[in-house]
């Protein structure tokens, strides 16, 4: 399918930054968003700790904001009122990072996204595994293995 990704990445922007606070005093930008994944970009002077390297809350949430991102894209793309939370989550700081830094995360395979929206559709919820990286140039500095929940909104 071809998706609009230029309006997708002004969507996720704003839901990213205004929407969720918190990715906006991070500085976090959305700088791609293709057909391979979504990378987000944050400058460390936001994100720095007392040791002058990014603050391990600021890569722990600028990992589950990169993961969380594309499954709630999925929702959006087909029209899912539901809403995603994250269900667990393995956090791993591999190196420390003294520079801006990137958020990155990959699309699930097409099987898995179809396991999700049948489960979603035939029991309310589903979950959805994903692991975002952040990185350095082309160092892996902390990774996540995530499992995102998708929870079928009820109707009062």
């Amino acid at each position: 399918m071809n998706y609009d990704y230029d309006e997708e990445k002004r969507w996720l922007t704003d839901t990213l930054t205004r929407q969720i606070p918190l990715g906006g005093a991070m500085g976090l930008e959305v700088e791609r968003l293709d057909d391979q994944g979504l990378v987000l970009n944050l400058p460390l002077a936001p994100n720095i700790n007392d040791k002058g390297t990014a603050f391990g809350g600021s890569m722990s949430s600028a990992l589950i904001l990169a993961g969380w991102s594309l499954p709630r894209l999925i929702l959006r793309r087909e029209r899912r009122a539901a809403d995603l939370v994250i269900g667990r989550c393995e956090l791993r700081f591999l190196a420390p990072v003294d520079t801006g830094f990137r958020a990155i995360s990959q699309w699930p395979d097409p099987g898995q996204i179809n396991e999700f929206l049948i489960k979603l559709d035939e029991r309310g919820k589903a979950a959805l595994a994903m692991e975002p990286e952040i990185r350095v140039d082309d160092s892996v500095a902390a990774t996540l293995s995530a499992r995102y929940a998708a929870l079928v909104k009820s109707i009062a």
